[in-house]
């Protein structure tokens, strides 16, 4: 299918959002194309600022990052307003006249999931091979959004779960339907419900990295089953998945090709993303890196990395995209050996989802081989010692450090601090002279203003 023909299909859920349904199906736009076909509802999965794009504004508020005031605009790069709002936990992130684009973003793609799913219910074509993929696909990607949203926008998933209110939870493409927050329960069902019926209609592994998979699924209930502190079948989830795909690089193989340019050309490691082996869900952190900006490392963070860790050597630099030196050391997503504009689903997660499984069920042996499994590719043969501890609190403690190290500034932090504050682990992030506090409801960011004004039913957050 053309590329016209895909964005033509693509805007339908934008056009829908400027008037009311009636007026939209009164008058149907010249040149657009109503979805019908299954060529239609795949076109409709290939749109790539739709169904790649993830969430993005979690990244700002952890304490991976710092954003001094030199770095917030002009030479040093501008991330944005409502990025700096986030950063510095300001109660409303976006007034009542804007977008919360992390939101619109995230029910603008549930909106083509929902499409799709009962489209194809309806459709009469014989192919059922390529129906069962693409609602499989759609059902792997809504499940993927609203995890994302639901750890956003309430708070994590805990005993109080059934009564804490997570998001609107639409399973139609109705866009005139004003919604109540359903329950952080429900949505999570919903979730896991997707996610378990997604599994037998999909391939083992995708063409395209964007594509979910049945690989996909599995490590995205492992994931999800992670945050509920099922670590059972978090642990059985994370090794099915690794059953599929248990790649990992080492990162000895890897050299810069001028050593004294961090930002320039990495041999030993692919370019395009359906080429990293690693990969196992391809999602696009839009933000993060952008053009003109740059992550600026926190002293904590930084000092986490130990001699011989080439995670320093390959995923950070003193020096900025124009070579001049920063302030702090920075993060440079564009030719380092880290995905920083993946926030998808890699290999890597999963092996410390099995670790962390593993260390909470007391099953330390396999705890660790997943722990120095991956440790073995990251540090220098000469640095490389394997852990070795019958504390099961003590592998644990190695597990969420390594969480740190191997997932940061993808949009994971955020998330283990609020479930790690819930077991009293009291972690806090400072911002200048301030601290935000565990637990602090800040850290559940702010229903947007514009939307609560749209939809009464909407319950803010408290602030």
């Amino acid at each position: 299918m053309s590329i016209h023909k895909i964005f033509k299909i693509a805007i339908i859920p934008a056009l829908l959002s400027l008037g009311s349904c009636d007026n939209f199906l009164d008058v149907v736009p010249k040149g657009v194309v109503i979805p019908q076909t299954l060529a239609d509802y795949e076109a409709l999965l290939s749109a790539p600022l739709v169904v790649t794009r993830t969430s993005n504004n979690a990244v700002y508020a952890t304490d991976e990052i710092i954003l001094p005031e030199e770095h917030r605009a002009g030479a040093g790069g501008y991330p944005g307003r409502h990025a700096v709002n986030t950063y510095d936990y300001l109660p409303e992130h976006y007034d009542v006249s804007e977008n919360d684009e992390d939101w619109n973003a995230g029910y603008k793609a549930i909106y083509t999931y929902n499409t799709v799913i009962q489209g194809i219910a309806d459709n009469k074509e014989v192919d059922q091979t390529k129906k069962n993929r693409l609602k499989g696909e759609s059902l792997v990607h809504r499940a993927f959004t609203y995890l994302s949203l639901v750890n956003q926008y309430a708070k994590h998933y805990s005993g109080t779960a059934g009564e804490d209110l997570g998001v609107p939870l639409p399973m139609k493409p109705d866009i005139n339907a004003l919604l109540s927050r359903s329950t952080v329960a429900e949505v999570y069902q919903q979730i896991e419900n997707d996610l378990l019926e997604s599994i037998d209609l999909l391939p083992e592994t995708p063409t395209y990295k964007q594509r979910p998979s049945k690989g996909a699924a599995l490590g995205l209930l492992a994931r999800m089953y992670l945050y509920k502190g099922n670590w059972e079948k978090s642990f059985d989830y994370a090794n099915q998945t690794l059953a599929i795909n248990s790649f990992l690089y080492d990162y000895n193989t890897f050299s810069y090709a001028d050593p004294s340019n961090r930002s320039g050309v990495l041999n030993g490691y692919p370019t395009a993303i359906n080429e990293k082996k690693h990969i196992i869900f391809n999602k696009y952190l839009l933000k993060v890196g952008g053009l003109g900006f740059q992550f600026l490392i926190t002293p904590a963070q930084y000092a986490l990395y130990q001699p011989g860790d080439l995670r320093e050597l390959f995923g950070t630099s003193p020096k900025g995209y124009t070579s001049a030196l920063l302030p702090f050391q920075g993060v440079l997503e564009m030719n380092g050996a880290y995905e920083y504009n993946n926030g998808g689903l890699t290999t890597q997660e999963i092996y410390l989802i099995r670790a962390e499984a593993a260390a909470r069920l007391n099953k330390l042996p396999e705890a660790l081989e997943s722990l120095n499994g991956l440790r073995q590719h990251r540090f220098t043969t000469s640095t490389f010692k394997a852990l070795a501890s019958n504390d099961k609190n003590e592998v644990l403690d190695w597990v969420l450090n390594e969480r740190r190290i191997e997932l940061a500034f993808l949009g994971h932090r955020l998330i283990d601090i609020k479930r790690l504050n819930l077991e009293g682990r009291n972690i806090s992030i400072a911002r200048g002279d301030k601290l935000i506090q565990a637990n602090d409801p800040r850290m559940v960011f702010p229903i947007p203003a514009k939307n609560i004004s749209i939809n009464p039913n909407l319950t803010p957050n408290p602030r």
